[in-house]
């Protein structure tokens, strides 16, 4: 942060961490109000407008549209993971739920540490505005992706139901609780 944004201070760097991470909790939470397909398609948009938002952060050298990014990034994390751990789970058995989810958490891993591992490697070379750029463009790529896939696709089981989790799953009386 210091080098793209011009801010000093370690504590500021470990607030926006912090920021991000809480977002993703956030986000998590708010994507049981939604259907699973919509909670992925949500979180993937708002990934795509985070993911954009620390590009101009670091065009403009802004650590509060730096922060701004990363808190809208975040809830898109939350919203997105959970919404496709709720897909996933409602496609799965309960004999092969645990290979699976073990899977996912594999793939998510790697997803999250490759790419940094890739940006830390060429940040001395490239430099770190030019790798910020590219890393957060391919995050911001995926995302688009995923969303415009979100948004285009109609996912049903082998039976041709269509996929319903989460909210419209609960009784009429508790949806209108809340």
């Amino acid at each position: 942060m210091s080098y793209v944004l011009h801010v000093r201070s370690a504590a500021t760097g470990g607030l926006s961490i912090a920021a991000l991470f809480v977002a993703n909790s956030v986000g998590g939470l708010w994507s049981v109000r939604h259907t699973a397909r919509l909670a992925t398609l949500l979180g993937a948009v708002l990934l795509t407008l985070g993911a954009s938002g620390l590009a101009v952060a670091i065009a403009v050298a802004s650590p509060a549209v730096y922060a701004g990014g990363s808190v809208i990034a975040g809830l898109g994390v939350g919203l997105t993971f959970n919404g496709n751990l709720r897909a996933i789970s409602a496609v799965t058995t309960a004999n092969s739920r645990s290979e699976v989810f073990s899977a996912v958490y594999v793939i998510s891993y790697a997803a999250l540490s490759l790419p940094a591992l890739a940006a830390g490697l060429a940040a001395p070379s490239w430099g770190l505005e030019t790798t910020g750029y590219l890393y957060v463009g391919f995050v911001g790529a995926l995302s688009l992706g995923a969303a415009l896939h979100a948004g285009t696709s109609r996912t049903h089981r082998p039976t041709g139901d269509p996929i319903r989790t989460g909210w419209e799953s609960r009784p009429h009386s508790e949806r209108s609780r809340c």
